[in-house]
């Protein structure tokens, strides 16, 4: 212990500190106190003020993109040690350094979590628990909302460490597979989740807003191998989104006043008599956020698959109770009853129908995910696929209605554009190894045939393959892993094509704004 004290005097005492040289002594520093006795109080206590002046001298001299593994380790070694009471006063230092951390320099997750759980589990009071997890939190939403611009590596990292704490993963290849599985086997809470449901209006701002893929890809740094322009703001959007997901779960199984409180607008869809050009401009920007929010969920369900209907313990994410179904189909409808006449005052409005068609197929897929949490042929599977059935029985006639009311020069143009969106959900309800595909069918069939007597033939192709092939035959045991397997697959792609569209709409809007 005298080694350190001696050690921190020389080096507070120093005008100057060398980057390249302080790095090193602070990673001998590290290998030398992870070997130090934790017993003595008094010895540690000592410590605590040179420490609290070496690391505020510490981060005006660390270069940009250092590695602050070395001095994370010692952070935890003094969250360790006895002298809680005189570990207060370093709390701010910590912080700083955290923040120095995300902002400008290299870390890893498994270390910045570990911090903030001994925090969490080291004091009483909550100002000094949650402090460390609350300047990771803040210097995230500050991220979010593009106050500070951080390194896209720590941006993706800071949203794997909300969703880990609150009981999610992100499907990003970035993370190594068996890392992740160890860090949410040993997870202690480490209240980040907590900290951010301050911030939940934020959250739901930034999957909501339009242009958040745009400003997300003008900021980007570079420099990762594995995130790149094209899917950075895609993954930011479904790890956020799924970060709400599992909040809005934990709270609507008591009621809906999470969700009323967040989307007060879900329950309360314009009438037959408000659907006008502004409603139809609402019900795009709900659609693109219900879909965002379920895209989050069903990731959630597919990276973490403990749920079934023999598994009690389980954390599921159901964030929209499936009496909803009815209103999220009125929300379609508007789309649907407006889409030939608003479409073509806008560029933007072209892709709405695209979106209603997304949302379809993101909550044919939830209510299936319900289905498969309980006992086959039980009232609570029931229920969920009569929502589906439900929800497709008002969805499909507003379908007929729009093929029938639009002008005729350009019905039959239309009729091709649904037949394609009704093929691609098929194929992937198909490919999710979708129960209720085979029931859905022959409701969609006058949609197909509407304008066609005869299906042309790439289109006749498509559609006998989805009739010719049954889902594949697996064995009990290995149904789920496959469900999962095909399921993310599945997701990573409408994910990818949901941010394509959102950024191409964000820059036609910018394109006519000027």
């Amino acid at each position: 212990m005298d080694a350190v004290h001696r050690l921190l005097e020389g080096l507070n005492r120093r005008t100057n500190l060398p980057p390249l040289r302080i790095q090193r002594a602070v990673l001998n520093l590290a290998d030398y106190m992870e070997e130090l006795p934790l017993e003595s109080v008094g010895a540690w206590a000592n410590l605590m003020v040179h420490f609290d002046i070496f690391f505020k001298k510490l981060i005006t001299v660390l270069p940009e993109n250092c590695d602050v593994s070395p001095l994370f380790r010692i952070m935890l070694v003094l969250l360790k040690c006895p002298a809680v009471k005189n570990l207060t006063a370093l709390l701010d230092s910590f912080s700083k350094i955290i923040s120095f951390t995300i902002q400008k320099a290299r870390f890893k997750i498994r270390q910045l979590m570990e911090l903030c759980s001994l925090a969490y589990r080291t004091f009483t009071k909550d100002r000094e628990r949650l402090s460390l997890s609350r300047c990771v939190v803040v210097e995230l939403n500050n991220a979010l909302k593009f106050k500070i611009s951080i390194p896209d590596a720590n941006l993706i990292e800071l949203v794997q460490f909300v969703c880990i704490d609150a009981g999610g993963r992100i499907s990003e290849t970035f993370f190594d597979e068996n890392e992740m599985k160890q860090l949410q086997a040993s997870w202690c809470s480490t209240g980040v989740l907590e900290c951010m449901r301050s911030y939940m209006n934020d959250c739901i701002e930034f999957i909501g807003d339009l242009h958040t893929l745009a400003k997300v890809k003008s900021n980007m740094r570079g420099g990762s191998q594995n995130l790149n322009e094209d899917t950075l703001g895609s993954q930011l959007k479904a790890g956020v989104a799924q970060i709400i997901a599992l909040e809005f779960t934990r709270t609507s199984h008591r009621d809906n006043r999470t969700v009323n409180r967040y989307l007060p607008w879900l329950y309360h869809p314009p009438s037959t008599m408000q659907q006008g050009p502004k409603e139809f401009v609402d019900s795009i920007a709900h659609v693109r956020l219900l879909s965002w929010l379920l895209l989050g969920s069903l990731t959630h369900s597919a990276m973490c698959p403990t749920f079934s209907y023999s598994n009690t313990n389980s954390i599921t994410s159901l964030p929209i109770s499936l009496d909803a179904s009815s209103h999220i189909a009125e929300h379609v409808q508007v789309i649907l009853a407006c889409f030939a006449e608003q479409s073509s005052t806008s560029i933007l409005h072209m892709s709405s129908l695209t979106h209603a068609f997304i949302l379809c197929q993101l909550w044919t897929m939830y209510c299936e995910q319900f289905a498969m949490m309980s006992y086959p042929h039980s009232e609570q599977h029931n229920t969920a696929i009569l929502a589906i059935m439900d929800f497709w029985g008002r969805v499909t006639p507003g379908v007929l209605q729009l093929l029938s009311h639009s002008k005729v020069d350009t019905r039959m143009q239309l009729a091709e554009r649904v037949n394609m969106h009704f093929l691609s959900l098929m194929e992937a309800l198909l490919e999710c190894h979708s129960s209720a595909l085979p029931k859905l069918l022959p409701m969609w069939s006058p949609i197909l045939f509407s304008y066609h007597s005869k299906l042309p033939g790439s289109t006749q192709v498509r559609l006998q393959t989805i009739l010719n092939n049954p889902p594949p035959s697996l064995t009990k045991g290995e149904v789920n892993n496959f469900n999962c397997n095909i399921r993310i697959s599945w997701l990573k792609g409408l994910q990818f094509k949901m941010g394509q569209i959102e950024v191409q709409w964000s820059n036609a809007s910018q394109y006519l704004a000027v």
